[in-house]
């Protein structure tokens, strides 16, 4: 499997992390295909089996005040094991890009401990968070008004907007510290560079994997 996904490069990481613009600007650039986890989730979700999928199949037959108004640890957990359960079918739609050019992968579903197993070296993947203050000074409601029309279904929208951000901030956490324990690249953003000064950070960690045309 590593060998078959040689032509892939993986940005992960967290929400409000600008991971999606960063690879956006590198497919420009280097002329590179690009996957984006979002548009695929839900395709993924209308083909999760409950018993092979059972979190994927729980969430996508949650209503918003279901699953914002969880504890902050419950939500955490839960994204990882939906996360966990997507990965193949994330993997499944890799391998059909064509090997002879690059395609960059980008999404919080990408989780370290996924990638790692199919990662032929550490050059190829990324992992993308906020800090923190970062997070919560640019994941706002005016910033992102579409957030409103959500949080209106829930019974509470002020906690649960307390919860989504909760949750974001404790996934980006543990994300840092498995790309850590798995000695994998971390970038994180507090908003001292632009975009595209993230954008070379990344280009230049990724300029050693072979054949990806890096200049």
């Amino acid at each position: 499997m590593k060998r078959d996904l040689t032509h892939v490069l993986w940005i992960g990481g967290s929400p409000c992390s600008g991971k999606s613009s960063v690879a956006e600007i590198l497919a420009e650039e280097y002329n590179l295909s690009m996957y984006r986890c979002d548009d695929a989730f839900a395709e993924h979700a209308r083909h999760a089996d409950s018993d092979r999928h059972p979190t994927l199949h729980r969430l996508t037959h949650m209503t918003w005040d279901e699953i914002w108004m969880r504890p902050v640890e419950v939500q955490v957990a839960d994204e990882f094991a939906c996360y966990r359960e997507e990965f193949a079918m994330i993997v499944d739609d890799l391998m059909g890009y064509p090997a002879s050019t690059p395609v960059i992968a980008e999404g919080a579903a990408l989780l370290p401990e996924c990638v790692s197993c199919v990662l032929p070296d550490r050059h190829r993947a990324v992992w993308i968070v906020p800090t923190e203050a970062f997070q919560r000074r640019h994941y706002t409601l005016e910033r992102r008004p579409w957030m409103r029309e959500i949080l209106d279904q829930c019974q509470d929208p002020e906690r649960a907007f307390q919860n989504w951000m909760g949750r974001d901030a404790g996934f980006a956490r543990l994300v840092v510290k498995s790309a850590r324990e798995l000695d994998l690249a971390v970038l994180e953003v507090n908003g001292e560079r632009t975009l595209a000064e993230n954008a070379g950070v990344i280009a230049r960690h990724f300029q050693p994997a072979e054949g990806w045309g890096c200049r």
